[in-house]
């Protein structure tokens, strides 16, 4: 398993877009949520008559709208994690389990924290998922993301391990 950051952003909705959309030679099979910060959020692309694309960006990006001061430039945060091609494929449960590892291990959302960033994980193909955080906790603050990529990849070694 191998998570990869991917160039910041600071639209929150160009990037849902194409986590949602066919791709860019329509490669994206199926795309869906397989977790984010509140277990009970709808998916975008399954039920469009519950949540938009845009209003899954407003949702997300409310904590940013929310914060004081300075806001970070990019706001939203995006990494993807493959998993090896010899792995077997992982099912949608797996797959949320192990974005909870990698947004915990980055210092997105820690296990327990209510006041954590908010974040989603897109499954559009069998062998990697995508994660999408906004830069502002609910409380206000910044998240703390010093050696992220770091952490995600001794998160990623930890969970192929157990």
């Amino acid at each position: 398993m191998r998570p990869k950051k991917a160039p910041g952003g600071s639209t929150t909705v160009d990037l849902l877009d194409y986590l949602f959309g066919p791709g860019e030679r329509d490669e994206h099979t199926d795309p869906h949520l397989v977790a984010g910060w509140d277990p009970d959020l709808p998916c975008a692309a399954r039920s469009p008559e519950r949540i938009t694309r845009a209003d899954l960006a407003l949702l997300l990006d409310a904590p940013v709208e929310a914060l004081r001061g300075v806001r970070p430039a990019e706001h939203v945060w995006h990494v993807s994690v493959r998993s090896h091609p010899d792995d077997p494929v992982l099912f949608d449960d797996r797959w949320a389990q192990v974005a909870a590892a990698m947004v915990h291990a980055a210092g997105i959302a820690e296990h327990g924290d209510e006041h954590a960033c908010r974040w989603i994980a897109v499954r559009h193909a069998t062998d990697h998922i995508h994660i999408l955080a906004t830069l502002a906790r609910q409380d206000g603050r910044h998240p703390r993301l010093r050696g992220d990529i770091l952490a995600m990849h001794t998160a990623a070694r930890a969970f192929e391990a157990g």
